[in-house]
């Protein structure tokens, strides 16, 4: 009788080990093929962010040439869209020179700001500014130089502020239930630190924006491109020198400028015909996938020698 001989006991436990292996192998294999994907995802991600760099930076360059190498006016370079390498871009050019600085302006040009703004009375303000009734123009101007004024002056108007009718209790209500605080005593870092000056509402600091800058330094307006409610907002401007001035500006030479010069004499010391140094300029992607809709904004001013024909003041990426 033949007596088959039995498998050796340690068969099951190589077969269990062999497996186990394979096992860790294809984990292994599967962990190294999900970092080759996530490598070549990072790859394409940093692709995509250098091709946006260097195309945001192209335009940027491109437009600081024309406006001041070229010296073309803001309105000739306002509107472009810019074909560089393989994407396009499109450009906004607006002059700083035209607006009122809350650091370098006077009263008067505070004033005429808050005027432009539409602010000029709670019948004029919306319901959602309705807030600011007890604030006008002067009291505006006055709470922007204390805040500002470098140790010159106290909290005095604040403290006005709180008594204001119509603000209700404390500092009034401000954006988020009033930000309002003290004067701090120095410039205005940028334009969101007027939303922390008593009195000014969301709605209200809103409407401010586009009269306001930080970038204005010598301020007083540009006569060819402050914004027309603001120059008919000036002290002493009749209807009729208005309309010729909006007119006369249109052409940019000068003789222009010394008709503009003469209709402004008695407001010299608020505009000047000189042309714009500083500019805001807006950049948007078009025209590929998968960097459309990419912003970035800039403050473009001139330099000081022609070998540094322009500087950046502020750069503001929009995603």
């Amino acid at each position: 009788m033949r007596i088959l001989a039995g498998r050796p006991k340690g068969d099951g436990y190589i077969l269990i080990s062999v497996l186990a292996v394979v096992a860790l192998l294809s984990g292994l294999v599967a962990a190294l093929l999900l970092v080759g994907r996530a490598a070549v995802d990072t790859a394409g991600l940093e692709s995509r962010a250098l091709r946006r760099e260097a195309l945001l930076q192209s335009a940027v360059t491109v437009v600081g040439y024309q406006l001041f190498v070229l010296k073309r006016p803001e309105e000739a370079v306002n509107g472009q869209q810019l074909r560089l390498g393989e994407g396009v871009v499109s450009v906004t050019v607006a002059s700083e020179a035209g607006k009122v600085d809350l650091n370098g302006s006077g009263k008067e040009l505070l004033e005429a700001a808050y005027t432009a703004a539409g602010l000029r009375s709670s019948s004029s303000a919306s319901s959602e500014i309705s807030s600011t009734q007890a604030l006008n123009a002067e009291s505006f101007a006055s709470r922007v130089i204390a805040w500002r004024s470098a140790g010159g002056q106290t909290g005095a108007d604040t403290a006005q502020a709180s008594r204001d009718p119509g603000l209700g209790p404390g500092l009034g209500p401000g954006l988020d239930q009033g930000l309002g605080h003290g004067p701090r005593n120095g410039p205005f870092r940028s334009l969101d630190d007027l939303r922390f000056v008593a009195g000014i509402s969301a709605g209200a600091f809103e409407r401010l924006r586009p009269f306001l800058t930080v970038y204005n330094a010598p301020g007083r307006l540009s006569a060819f491109s402050a914004p027309a409610a603001l120059v008919a907002a000036l002290p002493g401007l009749s209807a009729g020198t208005l309309r010729e001035l909006l007119s006369v500006r249109q052409r940019r030479s000068a003789a222009s400028a010394q008709r503009l010069s003469e209709l402004l004499e008695g407001q010299a010391s608020l505009i000047d015909t000189a042309m714009p140094r500083t500019y805001r300029v807006g950049i948007e992607i078009h025209a590929d996938e998968r960097l459309a809709g990419r912003r970035l904004t800039v403050v473009l001013s001139a330099g000081a020698t022609a070998d540094w024909p322009y500087q950046v003041l502020d750069w503001t990426d929009g995603g």
